[in-house]
């Protein structure tokens, strides 16, 4: 099934002439009369969209909205007011109250499917951010995206600049961000230059319809259309025009504005819909971004934890194996670190801590990683390596933190610490890769090697031959 989609609408001949065409493109449909039903249906059986019909009396569409978004899971169904007629002022008065789109009768099928798809596209895509965003936070790992998304831009282009300017004249009035008007053929440079847009309004134009085509589909594929809502701006009604552009990648198509105050507050309003649905989706996905870096960082250091370290470790040893390559496994330990901490205070560890990783962590070649596995033990992997190597890049670790001076509060003279390093050395062609756990072992009982020959040393070991 394409998804499930509930009619609401008092004539009966109205559902059932709906509920047929849906049912041709394998929609699951369920009918109400009104909206106490609607309400009732959605209670078990929460649909993926609701298409509301201008002839249901007994509740505005504002109040169904409002009560669909505390009824049902986050995302609410989106909701499509179908009117009786085509009507600029209703539909405007249908977009304010918190609709997702709006059509009039008598409708055309292809545009109808095409914008019920585009419907459910975006709420697959907020279900599908929302359901990641939960899954983190109920695990411990999501917090609130960090940092100012600065001033929110759209920009207007056009074949004719002149009218992209004059669009930005009348529509400036009407929005809260900032407009720009270019031509289509600098539309890359516009999305891809200082200033990038959240919005693109794409004018269609009727006597050159390749160049807005063109557009709309260099800005809606790659890495420009994952952040950019397109609106396109049609100059024909014909029949399929406006389900072709929807299904090119555009977010809405409408259609051109005459010197009309009610259309240019039309498509004011849907530009600012559209903002509003990509600055909940940037939201989305800042959390959970910063979801999935708490789970794989140390939020101390910024290294990454045990559970990345495990990952890389698999993954580096099933490419060595695979390219016959040698890779390495390190385990350094900062000495008499308890020491620090009883006689400063645990503040000064902390800073001990930080300093430590950041001095390994910008010494390691490129490719290496590094994580911290326990209080003060930090596991290090060298993929693509020799025994030559990974002795001098231990040497110069231990002697990076030794002469690294760390300030602390406690007193004017700096700490000096040192680490001790144990580590192993493995070639995929001589030896047994298939548990990455033994090279930790091996490392860690070259680490006990160095803390028993007084600490402050390095000891590497060859593993050997299975």
């Amino acid at each position: 099934m394409m998804g499930h989609v509930l009619i609401v609408d008092a004539l009966a001949t109205n559902r059932i002439c709906l509920k047929a065409t849906l049912s041709t493109a394998f929609y699951e449909v369920s009918q109400a009369s009104n909206a106490r039903d609607a309400l009732s249906i959605c209670q078990t059986d929460a649909p993926d969209l609701v298409i509301f019909g201008a002839n249901t009396v007994d509740m505005n569409v504002a109040d169904l909205v409002r009560r669909l978004d505390r009824l049902c899971p986050s995302p609410a169904p989106p909701v499509m007011v179908i009117l009786a007629q085509d009507d600029a002022p209703a539909r405007l008065n249908a977009l304010q109250a918190g609709v997702a789109d709006v059509m009039a009768h008598p409708l055309e099928d292809e545009e109808l499917f095409a914008r019920l798809r585009a419907l459910l596209r975006q709420r697959r895509l907020d279900s599908d951010l929302v359901m990641h965003v939960n899954t983190a936070s109920s695990l411990g790992f999501a917090e609130d995206p960090v940092g100012f998304s600065g001033p929110e831009r759209a920009a207007i282009l056009s074949n004719d600049c002149e009218l992209a300017k004059d669009l930005c004249a009348r529509l400036t009035p009407l929005c809260r961000f900032d407009l720009t008007p270019a031509c289509h053929k600098q539309a890359s440079a516009v999305m891809t230059g200082p200033g990038k847009p959240d919005i693109a309004l794409l004018h269609i134009d009727e006597a050159d319809e390749h160049a807005g085509l063109r557009s709309l589909s260099i800005l809606q594929a790659g890495a420009i259309g994952r952040d950019l809502r397109l609106i396109a701006l049609s100059e024909t009604c014909a029949p399929g025009r406006a389900a072709k552009l929807l299904d090119m990648g555009a977010c809405d198509v409408v259609s051109m504005p005459s010197e009309d105050t009610v259309q240019d507050r039309e498509l004011a309003f849907r530009m600012t819909l559209q903002m509003v649905r990509k600055k909940r989706a940037d939201v989305l996905r800042g959390q959970l971004e910063n979801g999935l870096q708490a789970a794989v960082l140390d939020p101390l250091t910024g290294l990454h934890n045990r559970r990345y370290a495990q990952v890389f470790l698999r993954r580096m040893v099933e490419d060595a194996k695979h390219e016959g390559q040698s890779c390495a496994v390190m385990i350094a330990d900062l000495d008499h670190f308890k020491t620090v901490n009883d006689t400063y205070g645990h503040a000064a560890g902390d800073r001990v801590l930080v300093r430590t990783a950041a001095v390994m962590r910008d010494a390691l070649p490129k490719g290496a990683m590094i994580a911290r596995v326990g209080g003060e033990e930090f596991l290090i992997a060298v993929p693509d390596t020799t025994l030559a190597d990974v002795r001098g890049l231990a040497g110069r670790l231990g002697r990076l933190v030794r002469e690294t001076p760390v300030l602390h509060s406690e007193s004017d003279n700096p700490l000096h610490v040192t680490v001790s390093i144990g580590a192993t050395l493995v070639h995929a062609a001589r030896s047994h890769l298939d548990n990455p756990d033994a090279l930790i072992e091996q490392a860690d009982k070259a680490l006990y090697d160095s803390k028993s020959g007084g600490r402050d040393t390095v000891t590497v070991t060859l593993r050997p031959a299975a």
